[in-house]
């Protein structure tokens, strides 16, 4: 490699041996500060989640899509240590074309991965046996469907993608000639649909199961199972669909660049991650606590024939 190509298709000589652009610097020190950060926040969460798992819970779907969550997330932030620290010291040698080809497949099929743990959340508080079977099928094919069509896109992303790394010979100038292109702008319109879809089904279950509550006496499993739904809201579902909305806002402004959209989707990824892992730990933890609790009682006693109302205890449970 000889020459940078810009995204104005302006040749840029490469600077002397032993040398680099201040300009090339400054972009990739922000790309590699917050996919280091961020990445390294994954490895004590890994570890978490194996010290806390039990085997029952290793067996769970949840459980496995979280370990393999964790570590796309971190090869992710270690491809991206290696390119940006390749600019930076070795401008005059040629990146790795399956490290670039690498990271974005893994910055954009690694959410398809994490984001199904939430569908299995979905069907956890919608159980089947207790869910009408046509609203039970709806509400599971709506976002799987969404997911078939986002992995599709990608694809067709990647192939281009791939086609502009030879062209470009860099990371940077091959995402800048496809950036704004209608795949991108498409795939992240259906993730926040499809997230927004996810939580709107997610947060209507709890706000109905509260509400159904209100006045009646709850033992302390329940209230702990309704605090551990709220937390699992949030982090799966509230703050991602916040970004999506952000990265669109992004990609659609004509005052922002690839590199500031480039690092929030960055960001949005491993939220995402992390918002998920958090989730399962808190779950593991409040079933621990619970088993360790004595059986709770009625404060009325057990013969007064108060008993508490029908809230469909299978939503309450906490999906790992």
């Amino acid at each position: 490699m000889s020459m940078f190509t810009s995204q104005s298709n302006v040749t840029i000589p490469l600077p002397p041996p032993g040398t680099n652009y201040l300009a090339t610097i400054a972009l990739s020190i922000p790309f590699l500060l917050t996919g280091t950060v961020l990445s390294s926040f994954l490895i004590p969460i890994l570890i978490a989640v194996l010290v806390f798992s039990t085997p029952q819970t290793r067996r769970h779907p949840i459980f496995v899509l979280n370990v393999l969550g964790l570590l796309l997330g971190l090869a992710q932030g270690a491809i991206n240590i290696y390119l940006e620290v390749h600019t930076m010291l070795s401008p005059t040698v040629a990146e790795s074309k399956a490290a670039i080809a690498a990271y974005p497949a893994l910055a954009f099929f690694g959410p398809l991965v994490v984001e199904s743990t939430l569908v299995i959340r979905l069907a956890a508080v919608y159980p089947r046996r207790t869910t009408p079977k046509a609203k039970f099928w709806i509400i599971l094919l709506v976002p799987i469907t969404f997911k078939f069509i986002r992995a599709t896109n990608v694809a067709v992303f990647l192939h281009k993608y791939v086609a502009a790394i030879y062209d470009a010979q860099n990371s940077i100038a091959a995402g800048e000639s496809l950036w704004g292109n209608w795949q991108t702008k498409f795939e992240w319109i259906m993730q926040a649909v499809d997230n927004g879809f996810v939580s709107f089904m997610f947060l209507r279950r709890l706000t109905r199961n509260t509400s159904t509550s209100e006045g009646v006496v709850r033992s302390k499993m329940m209230a702990s199972h309704l605090q551990a739904l709220f937390l699992i809201a949030l982090s799966n579902f509230v703050f991602p669909v916040i970004l999506n909305i952000i990265q669109l806002g992004l990609i659609f402004s004509s005052t922002t660049s690839f590199f500031q959209t480039s690092t929030v989707y960055m960001v949005n990824n491993y939220v995402n991650i992390i918002g998920v892992v958090f989730a399962t730990i808190w779950a593991i933890g409040s079933r621990r606590v619970e088993e360790s609790l004595p059986p709770t009682r009625s404060l009325f006693g057990e013969d007064n024939g108060v008993t508490f109302p029908n809230t469909n205890s299978n939503c309450l449970l906490v999906p790992y």
